[in-house]
């Protein structure tokens, strides 16, 4: 650089030509293509890959969430029926119970009184205990659900920011090299001349 300043300050400078048509942006860009085409396409293709990676990790997070979703659904509904059948059975068996003891009406009806009403309170508390046990496991699995969802929200908003950087970071690149292109052009015709 100090070699053609000094050379700019011993010869006058001689007004610089017109480029000829031929030699316009289009060599510009073919220099940077030649220059720099390589690096955009090997970024192109890092970024299509890490593009494949997230979608098929998001559709398999997409997939796996709906097994289990399936799979809770189920256990709940095998559950559900299970306890459902455990009080029809109870239900059932305390029934043939009563007409068993139907038989002693005259002599215990009093006595029959106070345990159907045992019975009925037993029953009742263990349909809302039941039913409190299925509620705060609902709750606690669309709390679990709602975390993940969350997380898998932040580490996707995370990669979307880091691809973005990387982007930049290359679009700047470019720019740099660009530059320092255009200017050892000109370097190199000043020298020329």
């Amino acid at each position: 650089m100090a070699k053609s300043d000094s050379k700019k300050k011993k010869a006058a400078p001689a007004p610089t030509p017109e480029p000829p048509d031929d030699e316009t942006p289009e060599n510009l860009d073919k220099v940077r293509d030649i220059l720099f085409g390589g690096q955009m396409r090997a970024v192109d293709q890092r970024l299509a890959a890490l593009e494949k990676r997230f979608q098929k990790d998001l559709d398999g997070l997409r997939n796996e969430n709906e097994k289990r979703l399936t799979s809770l659904e189920a256990f709940f509904k095998k559950e559900i029926e299970a306890q459902t059948k455990k009080l029809q059975a109870e239900r059932s068996k305390r029934t043939d119970d009563l007409k068993g003891l139907n038989a002693d009406v005259q002599g215990g009806f009093k006595n029959l009184e106070k345990q159907l009403t045992k019975l009925d309170d037993s029953s009742s508390k263990a349909d809302a205990d039941l039913r409190t046990a299925i509620l705060e496991h609902t709750h606690t699995v669309a709390e679990q659900m709602k975390t993940l969802s969350d997380e898998f929200a932040a580490a996707l908003r995370q990669a979307v920011q880091e691809l973005r950087g990387e982007k930049l970071d290359t679009a700047t690149l470019i720019q740099l090299y660009s530059d320092m292109a255009l200017k050892l052009s000109e370097d190199l015709k000043a020298g020329t001349e």
